[in-house]
């Protein structure tokens, strides 16, 4: 059996969130190597849309991890989306013409995903990359048949639902913001243990619930441990709370 092919997105900058969700890629990464998985970092600048897309397309990985800033309909790269479910404008105003409550909070978070939370010093991506929307084509059917874990905010509203459309197997992300704090006790390290639980897990052949399990047991090992700080303790629940799985759970590495 071949080994299977991990890739890794991780853009960084400085005074932002990707900072520390890059730390937490690599990481990743150093897990897959040790694992004797073949990967592929691709990080900082070098997460471009195009280069992106052909990586993809070249090296053909089984999972896909995104440790990057999210939208519900794309993930982000340094600078731009870099997986995306364009819409077109009829679509956008199909939606915004809908009664359907759903479809109407879908748009309005596309539109303005961070809704009345202020972008400086929580999306410091150049040009307010997530406001307007993604206008880079349609990329994520080159995910088919491959596990997707997004480390970031909003995706799983409708970029995974639309990529099991596509023919991606798993999507594992989050439909609200991906919440941390920062400190100088590095209580963002803990937030990132979370996520690598489930990593981890995967990687040693367990399926998509399973790993998921792992994570809670931690996550939740975690909430207990600091239930008195609030500032650590409500924002592991949220993410465990926004926190989605999308299509098959019983799904593994192999």
């Amino acid at each position: 059996m071949d080994t299977a092919k991990v890739l890794i997105i991780a853009p960084m900058k400085r005074d932002d969130p990707t900072y520390h969700t890059h730390r937490w890629a690599l990481k990743a990464y150093k897990i897959s190597n040790e694992l004797g998985y073949t990967t592929k970092l691709i990080e900082k600048n070098d997460v471009t849309y195009d280069n992106v897309t052909r990586t993809i397309n070249t090296f053909k990985p089984r999972l896909f991890a995104s440790f990057s800033h999210g939208c519900p309909n794309s993930l982000i790269g340094q600078n731009e989306c870099v997986i995306t479910r364009r819409f077109t404008t009829d679509e956008l105003l199909t939606m915004y013409d809908s009664n359907n409550p759903e479809k109407l909070d879908t748009f309005k978070k596309i539109i303005n995903p961070m809704g009345d939370i202020s972008c400086p010093g929580i999306c410091t991506l150049d040009d307010n990359i997530c406001n307007p929307i993604c206008n880079n084509e349609t990329n994520i059917d080159t995910l088919s048949n491959t596990i997707v874990f997004a480390t970031a905010c909003f995706s799983a509203k409708q970029l995974g639902v639309c990529s099991v459309k596509h023919g991606v197997q798993s999507y594992i992300g989050f439909q609200d913001l991906l919440m941390f704090p920062v400190d100088k006790l590095n209580s963002q390290d803990i937030f990132g243990e979370v996520q690598l639980e489930f990593y981890k897990s995967l990687l040693l052949g367990k399926t998509i619930a399973e790993a998921e399990q792992d994570m809670i047991t931690l996550e939740d090992s975690y909430i207990r441990k600091y239930k008195t700080i609030k500032y650590v303790s409500l924002p592991l629940l949220w993410n465990k709370v926004n926190r989605r799985i999308i299509g098959n759970r019983n799904a593994t590495i192999y």
